[in-house]
């Protein structure tokens, strides 16, 4: 059954551990709409634990609200007594129809490599996801040849691969040789020591080329004011993301968000450890100029692709959502945000929406509804954390030593080294 807020909580203080102690611990849920989010609670130690029968058991209990929670929510919270996973709503929606649990314990895997200092295996699939979407967009201009994805370009670079008779508006790639038997073919007139040929309009041919189908990323980082925590965060993510690029060959470009307005750090390139190096040079603090940086990054684009066809584009936000500064002195900051999403359609360009706060930011999850984009919310390490501190007292209250001195290690690498959190889950 529902849970409607029985506890009196009001939505904006409602959080993991809230709901955990006050939702019914079988199978109770609560449909936060301020928050576009879901929240379900299993009668297990930890989540990965759930089993068939139990999304069965939550399939019933969604039942009557699953077409709300399909429209009305951008994630889905599973909560165990130890520990919780976040899932985008139609991986959530997913499970509840297959009624397969593999997709929660590979979230689960994902945290953890994500808490071990590793790449990000979700926002890697998350990349990839966006970059064969749009290839399936371009389908009618690309063709495969062994790995390497291919498609026509209008520039004149590329391999030649075939000709056709130029646009009413001339070219700047001529085929000379076809364009030749043209004129020949149509009879023009040839001088008599053969070295003029007279060419008319509709004989010119145009080389068509094939070229590698381009994956250009912009990244745009608030580096505002953060505690090192989340700090590390946005660092991890970075380098997660130009890891990916690195392997899909892809341009970035970077877009740095904090003070009275954003700036752009680095021009669409390949050196992606010149990008690694301007961002980890970067100060931090300041205020939050969301607007800036939005627009700093489709500037971005607009400079390098304005005469580019068919590419892959990746637009990547990182960052709280915190909006503080206007794009000019007496904006109003809301006025922009409310035109920004609209901005994002009339591009065609979905943005990536990482959100960095502790229980998800309800503005980024409407925005990112609002401009047609993927929202991304990393797990948390403080949550973890609680998980391995219950483990690590089991542990050694049962005798387990050996147990106890691997799950004290593991709470340790949490804490970065710099000792015990007094902060509260």
């Amino acid at each position: 059954m529902a849970f409607a807020g029985g506890a009196g909580i009001p939505a904006e203080g409602l959080g993991v551990e809230d709901l955990r102690e006050n939702l019914p611990r079988d199978y109770g849920w609560e449909l936060v709409r301020e928050q576009y989010a879901v929240y379900a609670r299993v009668p297990f130690p930890r989540v990965a634990e759930t089993t068939p029968e139990a999304l069965e058991r939550l399939e019933r209990a969604f039942r009557r609200e699953l077409d709300q929670v399909a429209q009305r929510t951008t994630s889905a919270f599973l909560i165990a007594d130890l520990d919780f996973v976040e899932l985008d709503t139609d991986r959530f929606m997913f499970l509840l129809k297959q009624r397969q649990p593999g997709p929660i314990r590979e979230a689960v895997s994902d945290a953890v490599k994500g808490l071990e200092g590793g790449r990000d295996p979700r926002l890697r699939r998350i990349l990839n996801e966006i970059s064969d979407q749009r290839q399936r967009e371009i389908l009618e201009n690309v063709k495969r040849h062994g790995r390497a994805t291919t498609r026509i370009t209008k520039s004149r670079r590329g391999r030649i691969v075939a000709y056709h008779q130029a646009p009413p508006d001339g070219t700047q790639d001529v085929a000379l040789l076809p364009t030749i038997r043209a004129a020949v073919r149509r009879g023009a007139k040839i001088s008599s020591r053969l070295d003029r040929l007279e060419i008319v309009k509709q004989d010119i041919q145009e080389n068509v080329r094939y070229t590698r189908v381009g994956s250009y990323m912009c990244l745009v980082v608030d580096t505002s004011t953060y505690d090192e925590e989340v700090q590390d965060q946005i660092k991890s993510i970075v380098r997660s993301l130009l890891l990916d690029a690195y392997e899909r060959r892809d341009q970035v470009g970077l877009v740095l968000s904090r003070g009275n307005r954003a700036v752009i750090a680095s021009d669409f390139t390949t050196d992606l450890e010149a990008v690694r190096a301007r961002f980890l040079e970067a100060p931090w603090g300041g205020l939050s100029p969301f607007s800036s940086g939005i627009m700093e990054g489709t500037k971005l684009f607009l400079a390098r692709l304005a005469d580019t066809i068919d590419v892959v584009r990746i637009f990547a936000v990182i960052g709280t959502g915190l909006a503080n500064v206007p794009l000019h002195q007496g904006g109003n900051v809301r006025r922009e945000l409310q035109f920004v999403p609209h901005f994002f359609q009339e591009l065609d360009l979905p943005p990536l929406i990482v959100d960095v706060t502790p229980h998800g930011s309800p503005f980024l999850r409407i925005f990112s509804q609002g401009t047609g984009g993927r929202y991304y919310h990393p797990s948390r390490v403080r949550y973890h954390r609680v998980a391995l501190a219950h483990e690590l007292l089991s542990s050694a209250l049962s005798g387990e030593r050996d147990r106890a001195t691997a799950v004290g290690k593991a709470f340790l690498q949490t804490l970065g080294g710099r000792g015990p959190s007094t902060s509260p889950p």
